[in-house]
C-alpha cells in the first residue's frame, strides 16, 4: 500500500469504505491511462522508411496494454486501425 493511499484510508472505520475509496481512485486512474493508450493506438501513423515490423510491434504493444487494462481491442478493430495508419504510405493496400 502506498503511503498516500494509506493516509487516505487510515481515517476510515469500515473496510467497505476503504475498499470503495481505493477502488474509485484506481478505476479513475486506469480509465485515464486506457484513454491515453487508445489515443496513441488510434493516432499512430506509419512513416515511410520506418521498419514495418517494429511499427506493427508497437501497435501490438498498445493493444496488449489495453487488454491488461480490461479494455481489449478486437481483431477486426485492430485490422481497421492498421489499415488506417498505413493509408498515407500504402494506398495500394487500402483499395
Amino acid at each position: 500500500l502506498l503511503s498516500k493511499d494509506a493516509k487516505k484510508v487510515c481515517k476510515m472505520t469500515r473496510v467497505s469504505e476503504m475498499w470503495t475509496a481505493f477502488e474509485r481512485e484506481k478505476t479513475k486512474r486506469d480509465f485515464a491511462n486506457s484513454i491515453r493508450v487508445r489515443a496513441k493506438l488510434f493516432g499512430a501513423k506509419y512513416t515511410k522508411g520506418t521498419s514495418m515490423d517494429k511499427y506493427l510491434e508497437s501497435l501490438e504493444d498498445y493493444r496488449r496494454q489495453l487488454e491488461n487494462m480490461n479494455s481489449p481491442i478486437s481483431d477486426d478493430e485492430m485490422a481497421r486501425i492498421i489499415l488506417t495508419s498505413v493509408e498515407g504510405t500504402h494506398r495500394n493496400v487500402i483499395r
